[in-house]
């Protein structure tokens, strides 16, 4: 069955990852690191701009590790300067074709730390910004810019010598051959990475939990949900079994957490208001609604009953548009088409709102829920529908502080994506154990 394709694409997800292995944002993670990322520019020994965009991406667990040497440094009123972060092995191999020496660049067939997002080319600046005196400058090809190289004014050792001390204290190891180079704790067990910069979706710094939905491919409606929570490492786990869902008449490009440009490059649909396809994306988790007077046991996203006045309005001209709204105790309501959250029927005996579209762009789709299932042959009208009894043991599962967000996704889009996040190794095993 097609389902099963995306059972074993998501068990590659399945063992654990090494501590913070999804890719973060420096900036977003050690804002006062100033950044010159000279791959961006042309000001590199290449002469050329390598890099789309001035990104500094790393595994979570590294960029975190640099924050706290940011942090020490301060107290001596100091800083890091960061030269280059993650590195695609695809530009690995053009620095290779230009330098084939492995002193000075790694050999793409073994790959780079910079592929694994788990090493950094940093130096030291002052209060002001400016860059404090070192052995050479940052791609100096030569003995000169060797770690064990003294021939050097007493400045340029001392410097190098308290950034090794800096980046030491952390866990980072530098390499022989070039002062500003240090691998991050663990850095070799990271996987290697050639996913391009405009295909790096970070996850948000406080999120926690993942609800991971996987279709077999665009058209189908049988799909595969997985959770994942950090442990206190920092490492991803999964929680319980991949349960089978299903969602609407396949899947569309949403509106989320995830770039906009991941439509244009990965290609498929862009869902649209009645379309009755389920948003393809990243997405926080919010609001539950439910037919009884109180949540499930343990739940701790705000909760709403859903009486008779609640409905969800789907009219795009309407103020409320993708917005849960009570009727009006007198006069007309503002919309002219509306979903009520009381059916007459056990569809949304509990709910957990979807945050597609939540800039409410009119006719990008609206009223997107977790939420019970008619049966496994049954696709939505553009939801992701499950059992009730697993629905509620999801609903006391999330938790509100930990942002717990959905990662919905073709398996063609996931196995793409999901290396930035830290959730494509491990062995394939058929995970339908129910």
């Amino acid at each position: 069955m097609p389902w099963v394709l995306a059972a074993l694409l998501v068990s590659e997800a399945r063992a654990s990852s090494p501590p913070g292995a999804e890719l973060a944002d420096l900036e977003t993670v050690a804002p006062h690191v100033r950044l010159d990322l000279r791959y961006a520019t042309a000001n590199n020994f290449t002469q050329e701009r390598i890099y789309p965009v001035a990104k500094c991406y790393l595994r979570r667990e590294v960029a975190e590790r640099l924050a706290r040497v940011q942090a020490a440094l301060e107290a001596a009123h100091l800083g890091l300067k960061v030269f280059d972060c993650y590195r695609p092995l695809s530009v690995q191999r053009r620095l290779w074709s230009l330098v084939p020496d492995e002193r000075y660049v790694a050999d793409p067939a073994k790959g780079s730390r910079h592929n694994r997002a788990a090493a950094v080319d940093v130096t030291l600046v002052d209060a002001q910004g400016a860059e404090l005196e070192m052995p050479t400058a940052f791609d100096d090809f030569s003995e000169k810019a060797h770690r064990g190289y003294l021939q050097l004014p007493p400045a340029a050792i001392a410097h190098r010598a308290r950034l090794e001390e800096a980046m030491k204290a952390e866990g980072f190891v530098g390499l022989a051959t070039e002062w500003w180079h240090f691998d991050g704790a663990g850095a070799q067990e990271y996987p290697l990475l050639d996913l391009d910069f405009d295909l790096v979706a970070p996850l948000p710094p406080g999120t926690r939990q993942l609800v991971v939905v996987v279709a077999p491919d665009w058209s189908s409606h049988e799909a595969t949900m997985t959770r994942f929570e950090r442990d206190a490492r920092g490492a991803w786990r999964p929680v319980g079994a991949a349960l089978k869902v299903v969602t609407g008449r396949g899947m569309g490009w949403g509106l989320g957490l995830h770039p906009a440009s991941l439509a244009k490059r990965l290609g498929g649909p862009v869902k649209k208001e009645g379309d009755r396809r389920s948003p393809a994306g990243m997405f926080r988790l919010g609001e539950l609604t439910g037919y009884a007077a109180e949540p499930p046991p343990g739940a701790t996203l705000p909760y709403r009953q859903a009486t008779s006045r609640l409905y969800c309005v789907d009219d795009a001209a309407a103020p409320e548009y993708n917005r849960l709204a009570l009727l009006p105790e007198r006069g007309a309501p503002r919309w002219k088409s509306t979903e009520p959250m009381r059916r007459g029927d056990a569809l949304y005996t509990r709910t957990v709102f979807v945050a597609h579209n939540p800039q409410a762009t009119p006719g990008a789709g609206s009223c997107i829920f977790l939420h019970v299932w008619r049966g496994e042959g049954s696709p939505t009208v553009g939801c992701t529908a499950l059992p009730l009894d697993r629905l509620e043991e999801l609903m006391s599962w999330l938790r509100a502080r930990d942002e717990p967000l959905l990662l919905q996704f073709p398996a063609s889009v996931w196995q793409t994506l999901a290396p930035g996040w830290g959730l494509a190794a491990g062995e394939r095993e058929n995970l339908y154990r129910q």
